[in-house]
């Protein structure tokens, strides 16, 4: 399961420090919106799974969900960059 990977849980507690060291405000309500959308993007897969090796629909919606979810990672990485700055 993705959501219990080490790297995965390593992420998400990077991103919630970087989200406590941020101020107040739009920027802020933006990553932990993201954060939140990748953390249920990755249940929904790990859900999934199972459902998508049996249906043999693990190509087109494993590759749908992995590249949402490299996406909504590339768009925190970024906007916490960004805001360090």
């Amino acid at each position: 399961m993705i959501q219990n990977n080490p790297r995965f849980v390593n992420d998400v507690e990077r991103y919630n420090k970087a989200i406590e060291q941020m101020e107040e405000g739009q920027a802020r309500d933006e990553v932990k919106k993201l954060l939140t959308e990748l953390i249920l993007t990755v249940k929904e897969m790990d859900n999934r799974f199972v459902d998508m090796i049996y249906s043999k629909q693990l190509p087109s919606i494993g590759n749908e969900m992995r590249d949402k979810i490299t996406d909504l990672r590339k768009k925190l990485n970024d906007r916490i960059k960004f805001i360090q700055k």
